[in-house]
Parts: structure tokens; sequence; C-alpha cells
């Protein structure tokens, strides 16, 4: 299985085009689980930047709630045929806000500096990619940073 070390700048072309249409999707499923062991699968919006997948969601919400419990978590695109998922782990990052805020602004015409509902930023950070379709076939691990 092929593995990439952002540090060193080495990527496979095919998973570095698998960032880039993760990136570009309007939306991913965002899996992770309750503290019970039940799982937990919702639609969210994200922007990719430094190797990483951003989220913002409610401080309140199931999703929030459980990356602190378990920072275990997966993400996929919807299509089905041509599946994209990426399995990580993710943090709360509330000193990320201000430098990703152009990008949801970019991207989805949010201002999450504005958006006092939405007030935690959660960062991924990406430990395996599965693809297989027109994304490309393949199975990726990453080097922890």
């Amino acid at each position: 299985m092929p593995t990439y070390d952002s540090s060193a700048g080495q990527q496979d072309p095919t998973l570095a085009a698998l960032f880039e249409r993760f990136s570009q999707a309007d939306a991913c499923w965002f899996g992770s689980t309750r503290p019970d062991g039940r799982p937990h699968l919702a639609p969210i919006w994200h922007v990719v930047h430094a190797g990483r997948i951003f989220v913002v969601t409610q401080r309140k919400s199931v999703r929030s709630a459980n990356v602190r419990t378990n920072p275990a978590v997966s993400l996929s695109l919807a299509d089905t045929s041509n599946a994209l998922i990426v399995e990580g782990t993710a943090q709360p990052a509330p000193e990320r806000r201000a430098e990703l805020q152009p990008l949801f602004q970019a991207k989805y015409n949010w201002d999450i500096a504005t958006d006092p509902d939405y007030d935690d930023v959660l960062e991924v950070t990406p430990r395996k990619v599965i693809a297989w379709g027109s994304h490309g076939e393949g199975r990726w691990l990453l080097e922890a940073p």
C-alpha cells in the first residue's frame, strides 16, 4: 500500500487527484462514534487545507461531542459507484478559525467568523484513503506528521 509523507512533498499522483476531488465536493458524509458505541453519520460542508480536512459545526452537536470522546472518524463522498473514503482522527482546532474563514467564504459564501451558532472547528488528519471507480483504485496509508 503506498504511503504519503506530506512533510517530504512526495505524493502519488492518484492520491493528489483524490484529495483535489474531495476538496471540490459540495459536502461529505462525516462518521463518528457516540460514547456508547453507536455510530453517527451526517453530511457537512468541508474544506481541505494544508493536508487536513476541516469542518465547522455547532459545539453542542453530536459530531462535536463524539470526537472529544473518540477522535476516530470516517468521511466520504456520496457517490457509491465511485467511492472516496478518508479515515482519520479529528480534534478541535479553534485556533484555525481565522485562517479557514476565507476558504469557507470562497467555497460556500459563508462567513464562519460571524456565525455565532457554528462555533466549533474540527480538524481531521487523514490516516487512510480508499477509492474505487472513476476516482481511481487503491488504498493509501498516510504517514503521521
